[in-house]
């Protein structure tokens, strides 16, 4: 169910490929297109995930809601799934209108959330 859930936030217009991550960055569920590296994404989502929590303790913050990484080719957007222990993981393209793909990417992170919960 949570593949399909990716395999439908890839449809949204920008979306190149989505995955959830454990907490320590492993990678639990990957939906990525053919020209994304799977582990190449995972050690960016890992590395990225266990800076920023890294970086947030030490400004005595709890926890981040939302990191938007942008690069020259692309963006990350990782989506905390809190409570569950899990980040959702979606790559776009540069030129999209990111508030638009945000709500597809909240939405799908709900649906995870609520799947996740009920295990």
């Amino acid at each position: 169910m949570m593949q399909k859930i990716l395999q439908q936030l890839n449809q949204e217009v920008g979306v190149k490929g989505s995955m959830i991550v454990e907490q320590d960055g492993l990678p639990a569920v990957t939906e990525l297109g053919k020209e994304l590296d799977g582990e190449i994404v995972a050690a960016m989502a890992s590395s990225t995930i266990r800076s920023t929590k890294r970086a947030l303790q030490l400004l005595n913050q709890s926890k981040f809601d939302r990191i938007i990484l942008m690069a020259a080719h692309g963006r990350m957007v990782f989506v905390d799934l809190d409570p569950a222990p899990a980040i959702l993981l979606a790559v776009t393209d540069k030129n999209i209108n990111i508030d638009l793909t945000i709500l597809a990417i909240d939405g799908a992170a709900i649906r995870i959330k609520n799947l996740l919960m009920k295990k």
